[in-house]
């Protein structure tokens, strides 16, 4: 937590794969972010119920529900997080389905370039209102 009482900014990271998760947890172990992970589309919309989630980082190839599937449901939940989906480079049909049917404002491909991710995040966290004024 920030000096001062402010809360920090909440993340969800979705992926079927614990590794993935771990790593994303890792990777932002400096950053001012709390890192909420879920296994499946099903536990990432109960922690968006139970959470004020700002920013959604979910995989799009997960068994049970899809990305593009856990992020539309998660438009009704929290309306106002800013979604990325992580895919494989095989995926980047699905990934822009994701982003026109999911509400998702970038994509990533798989495996990423940690510097570029934590940009990545670090930019949509700082401009979060902006983005959502413009749609996302």
């Amino acid at each position: 937590m920030k000096k001062g009482g402010n809360m920090s900014t909440k993340i969800l990271c979705v992926d079927d794969e614990k590794n993935i998760l771990f790593s994303l947890k890792m990777l932002f172990m400096d950053e001012d972010y709390e890192i909420l992970t879920a296994l499946s589309g099903e536990e990432g919309l109960k922690l968006l119920e139970e959470n004020d989630v700002k920013l959604i980082i979910s995989d799009q190839r997960m068994p049970g529900m899809s990305g593009v599937e856990f992020l539309q449901k998660s438009k009704d939940v929290a309306p106002n997080a800013v979604r990325i989906v992580l895919t494989g480079y095989a995926d980047v049909i699905d990934a822009v389905a994701a982003v026109n049917s999911g509400g998702a404002y970038k994509y990533i491909t798989k495996p990423w370039d940690d510097s570029d991710l934590i940009s990545i995040v670090k930019d949509i966290v700082e401009n979060l209102t902006q983005i959502k004024e413009d749609g996302y």
